[in-house]
């Protein structure tokens, strides 16, 4: 009788640990049900915030979108929204940080030409490379690469032949890896760059960007003179850029004998007799005339938010002047372009800046970091001015697990702002 216990007693306990396990396994299967759940939660509401915070952002850029024609410097209240990633927005349980650039403080990868990336920190082949997955053809170049290369990768794909749609596009690209993109290239050197050390100081991710917009206006706020426009006389040119009918004359003279009776740089007007050597002439062509077919350019950066380093990147711009350039800025801004004639008795680089260089922009990218609980979700937007509205081009979603880091902002948000949740 006590062996029928015992075995009936071994049986209950042994059913009772099966009970106990199975429970133990629904509840670590509960948990972790829970636990993507609100994973997923705390995803989609960082999103929504990170959204916000583009919204939000957007507001601060119609104050440019109402003087498109207005220079624009980093002491707008833009510039200064968000404190360079350091201020916190807290809307309801979620919060966003969130800084705007102006887009055209960078070089544009799809206007960017073969002399400058030779100034950037890049090989032969990376250089070859991306004007070969850029242009079109089928005639790769000595280290570059064309569809042949590309499919005969494992994972085959053909090359874009033509405009970038995102920055880090370029990592498809032959010789293009990641180190490239994201870090310095200290042990590159570049052929064309006119620095002291001829070495590079900021990656590559930092100096580049795309859909880099900016207005070609004149002082009174209208569109410049297109001077390879076929049906300007040298009457109009003289009269719209207020220079003498003698200069005038020069230039649609010199214009008419061009191939296809048109100047492929503004620069080539600067070298025509009697232009460079006259003030009141060449101001007129640095402030009043274009090549450019509308009131909108495209890849022209404005000196009143880039860098000393992204301009050092321009052929025939050295280190010493770009660092005038910054060093010499006006408290708000240079309001013409015609004021670097102050800036260096040096005056060669003119050449540069009237193909290069401007002192608007009418493209910018929001960069916002939405968080929910412990997730946060990483979002870049591109915005165009476009008929005074700022105007969404697109969105990107930055994965990069370093993401205030990428960014150069803090870890963490040094003040917090409450926004009234509507």
């Amino acid at each position: 009788m006590m062996r029928n216990r015992g075995v009936v007693l071994v049986v209950v306990l042994a059913a009772l640990a099966g009970v106990m396990a199975g429970v133990a396994i629904y509840s670590i299967n509960q948990n972790d049900s829970v636990k993507t759940s609100i994973n997923r939660s705390e995803q989609r509401r960082a999103r929504l915030a990170a959204e916000a915070g583009i919204q939000y952002a957007l507001a601060s850029l119609q104050a440019i979108a109402d003087t498109p024609q207005s220079p624009v410097t980093n002491d707008g209240d833009w510039a200064k929204l968000g404190t360079n990633g350091t201020d916190s927005f807290i809307v309801g349980s979620e919060s966003f940080r969130v800084e705007i650039l102006d887009n055209s403080a960078r070089l544009d990868l799809n206007t960017i030409t073969e002399q400058q990336l030779d100034n950037l920190p890049l090989t032969q082949e990376q250089i070859d490379s991306f004007l070969d997955w850029r242009e079109a053809g089928s005639n790769a170049r000595t280290e570059g690469g064309k569809d042949e290369y590309y499919n005969a990768l494992t994972k085959p794909y053909n090359t874009r032949e033509g405009r970038l749609q995102t920055v880090t596009e370029v990592l498809q690209i032959k010789g293009w890896t990641p180190d490239v993109l994201f870090n310095v290239q200290s042990n590159t050197v570049m052929s064309g760059r006119t620095t002291n050390n001829n070495q590079p100081v900021l990656p590559i991710y930092d100096l580049v960007s795309l859909d880099c917009f900016s207005g070609a206006y004149n002082p009174e706020g209208n569109g410049k003179t297109n001077v390879n426009t076929a049906t300007l006389t040298a009457q109009q040119l003289a009269q719209n850029a207020q220079i003498p009918i003698q200069s005038a004359t020069v230039i649609i003279n010199s214009r008419n004998t061009q191939p296809n009776r048109r100047f492929v740089r503004l620069s080539q007007v600067l070298t025509l007799p009697g232009i460079a050597n006259n003030q009141q002439v060449l101001r007129s062509v640095l402030d009043r005339m274009t090549i450019a077919p509308a009131d909108r350019i495209e890849g022209f950066i404005n000196i009143n938010t880039a860098t000393a380093d992204v301009l050092s990147t321009l052929p025939g711009l050295t280190q010493d002047i770009a660092n005038q350039i910054v060093d010499s800025r006006p408290t708000n801004g240079y309001q013409l372009l015609s004021e670097l004639l102050t800036v260096s008795s040096d005056t060669t680089f003119l050449s540069t800046a009237v193909d290069t260089l401007t002192v608007s922009s009418q493209s910018f990218r929001i960069r916002v970091l939405g968080k929910a609980g412990s997730t946060t979700v990483g979002l870049e937007a591109i915005v165009a001015i476009t008929n005074t509205i700022p105007t969404i081009v697109r969105v990107e979603e930055s994965n990069f697990s370093n993401l205030p880091e990428k960014w150069s902002w803090t870890a963490e948000a040094n003040q917090t702002t409450l926004l009234e949740n509507k």
